[in-house]
């Protein structure tokens, strides 16, 4: 075989064909759901390993199967976002010290959402549940599993959950732009717009509440702009209103790191410098945001996954008392 192996692994998982493929656990997810932007070449790699290694979707079936392994569900948004891929990585290296197997559930449309709903899908059967940046209502409706559930990067009072301070966040954002803008600055808020549906997490609403709030208290105007959840987004939100390089200086709070990227990217364009003509701040402190040297909010994705692993763990060994922890973000300076 290719790649230097000689037999399929029995129980291949999406780690295995990330690592062969020299890819990232997200870009594997798109290219099995046909979701985000991947280039040919390396869908042609990541579909090559799949086949060498007999990878495939059922092997959620496989893994319940299995005498040997415990099965744990993780529901998320979408698997195609960097912040879940690094998540999902965090939670199960250190799930698979108790030989658990963690089964990813992305609800990337309203087909897979039913299937939760009718009770039909092997979610059901896992020997619990971690749930991240959703609601346990609004996916569940009253057919909530009774096994342990954790929830990561949202909040619900009956059940174990870690989470981050959203509207603090947008605050810091908003204190950290009117330290660094002159008199005459105009202000830009590049955020994502969430629908009032079983897939809104709010998370985007709160980080602009938390900025707006603060930009009113100073009589600040701030020009909100919505764009896709994408680089492209942030980059078409300020081409729309950024034509030419203004005479004011331009500050501009993205509410995630790949908006923030794309931000930027179009002001380079524009040979809008940072610090002397702008200044941006996003959100996640993904790798990413470093290589563009983001200045950004951080998000304890590490120390979320860390509690909610001990929760599960202390859970499952009989602790009956909800716990709920509330982390804060920390600003991280760059170019910007």
């Amino acid at each position: 075989m290719k790649n230097g192996h000689d037999k399929k692994n029995t129980n291949p998982t999406i780690k295995d064909v990330a690592k062969i493929a020299n890819v990232g656990i997200a870009t594997v997810s798109r290219v099995l759901n046909n979701s985000g932007k991947v280039s040919e070449k390396t869908r042609e790699r990541v579909i090559e390993v799949i086949e060498e290694l007999g990878f495939s979707p059922n092997i959620h079936a496989r893994t319940l199967s299995s005498k040997n392994i415990n099965s744990l569900s993780f529901v998320v948004p979408d698997m195609g976002n960097e912040f879940y891929g690094i998540m999902y990585s965090l939670l199960e290296s250190r799930l698979s010290k108790h030989n658990y197997r963690l089964i990813v559930f992305p609800l990337i449309d309203q087909i897979s959402l039913e299937k939760i709903k009718q009770n039909t899908d092997i979610i059901y059967q896992t020997d619990g549940v971690f749930i991240s940046s959703l609601s346990v209502t609004n996916i569940f409706q009253s057919r909530i599993p009774q096994k342990t559930i954790v929830l990561i990067d949202s909040f619900d009072e009956r059940f174990d959950s870690v989470y981050v301070d959203n509207e603090n966040i947008g605050r810091t954002a908003a204190d950290y732009l009117l330290k660094n803008s002159p008199t005459k600055t105009n202000f830009y808020l590049v955020t994502f717009k969430e629908l009032n549906n079983e897939f809104t997490s709010f998370v985007f609403a709160k980080r602009d509440k938390g900025f707006l709030e603060v930009m009113e208290k100073h009589n600040k105007k701030v020009k909100i702009i919505y764009a896709d959840l994408l680089w492209e987004g942030g980059y078409k939100a300020l081409e729309s209103h950024i034509k030419n390089k203004p005479k004011n200086y331009i500050s501009v709070f993205a509410t995630c790191d790949m908006l923030g990227v794309g931000a930027k990217k179009y002001l380079e364009e524009k040979n809008i410098v940072p610090k002397r003509d702008y200044s941006l701040i996003s959100v996640d402190n993904l790798p990413i945001s470093r290589l563009f040297k983001l200045s950004t909010i951080r998000q304890p994705i590490t120390e979320m996954v860390e509690i909610a692993y001990e929760m599960f763990i202390s859970s499952s060994n009989g602790r009956k008392k909800v716990e709920n922890y509330k982390l804060e973000g920390k600003l991280i300076e760059r170019e910007t």
